[in-house]
This record gives structure tokens, sequence and C-alpha cells, in this order.
């Protein structure tokens, strides 16, 4: 079960162009398809001055699958996001992310650490964006709790406890966006996921539209 919760990944909000320090907080939804999973997911961020020339950014993020929102599946998301080259407009963004994801089903409920890293060189310049997108979503621990109906019909002595590697992700895409006006940021991302042998579940395509407004 745990396998396929790692490979069910939920898509979050994100930036594209990093907030200027007069505008350096940010607050965004964004909604779409991953897999076969529709998501809704709430962003929240801030970028930092004293990091402004590598255009630092900290953020947190919270993901609900849109199909049937009841808290009993869910992600949460934080980490920080740096430019770690650069030259005119063409850049190099990294971000770092802790992931911890809730599942809940008959058979099992499931708590699982993780880290994402993202990649996404391109060309950024002052109010537009384009480029592609690498990440590599990493499962490292999951802790599961079987339903008394799972040990009832399926196997009476499975174990509760931590299991290792529950699953990852391997995601190849494009992001573009842009602002419209100096507050209001919109973008769009998609491409292909590669989730190892749980392709044949969940169908290897995510498309993820968002907005975020800077104050």
């Amino acid at each position: 079960m745990i396998g396929v919760a790692g490979a069910l990944m939920l898509l979050a909000a994100d930036v594209g162009l990093v907030p200027a320090p007069q505008r350096p907080n940010v607050v965004g939804i964004a909604a779409g398809v991953d897999g076969s999973t529709m998501t809704l997911s709430l962003l929240a961020g801030r970028s930092l001055r004293r990091l402004s020339k590598r255009r630092a950014f900290v953020s947190g993020s919270f993901d609900l699958p849109m199909a049937q929102p009841d808290f009993g599946d869910w992600r949460l998301r934080a980490g920080f996001r740096m430019e770690v080259a650069r030259w005119k407009g063409l850049a190099l963004p990294v971000r770092l992310d802790g992931t911890v994801r809730m599942l809940t089903n008959r058979s099992v409920r499931a708590l699982g650490l993780g880290t994402e890293l993202t990649v996404a060189p391109g060309w950024y310049a002052r109010r537009w964006f384009a480029g592609a997108e690498l990440a590599w979503d990493q499962g490292w621990g999951a802790h599961l709790r079987h339903s008394d109906a799972y040990r009832r019909v399926v196997y009476q002595d499975v174990q509760d406890g931590w299991v290792r590697l529950p699953g990852r992700t391997l995601r190849y895409g494009a992001r573009v966006g842009g602002l419209p006006v100096s507050w209001l940021e919109i973008w769009l991302r998609a491409g292909y996921e590669q989730h190892g042998r749980f392709d044949q579940i969940a169908p290897p395509l995510y498309a993820i539209v968002g907005t975020s407004v800077r104050f």
C-alpha cells in the first residue's frame, strides 16, 4: 500500500520568480492533475533580504486531493530555494524540501517522511520566466498502521511499524509564467513522471496551474 502512496505524489504550489525585496511575502494557490489525482495546494513564503542577490526564498505548502478532501490524505512541504548560478537572464534555481505525507484507506494508515530536490534551469527575466523542471521526490521512511479489517481478511499477523524507502518519483517537465502586474504571478507546470513499477497504476503525466500574490 505505501508503495502506491509513494508513487502518487502530490504536486505543490510554488513561485516562478522570487519576490523582490519591496514585496517579500507570498501567498498562493494551485490546482492540477498529478497522475490520476486532482490536487489543490496552498502556499505561503517569503524572500530573504540578506540573500537577495541569490534570490533566496523559503516557503511551505499544504496539499490535498480534490476528489474527496477528508484530511485523511495530505502532504505538508517546507523548504528553501536559491539560485546557484546566473548569467544575464539564464539562471539555475535549486530547491530542497522536507515532506510529510499521510495516506489513509480501509487497509492502512501510513505516515511518510521524505525529501524533494528540484532543479529548474531556464530564463528568468524581471517579469517572466520559462525553463525546464527536474525533480527527485524520495520517500525515506513510512510508519504503517494496519486496520482490523485488513488483519481479518488479508493477513492476521501483519506487523505495524516503520518501513524504509517506501517510494519515489522522478519528474521531467517545463514551467512558464510571469507577472501581468507587479503583485500577481501566474504560472503553468507540466511534464512526465516516472514512478518505477507503479507507472501502471498512476498515469505518468502531470499538469498544474497556479497563481500567487506578493505583498
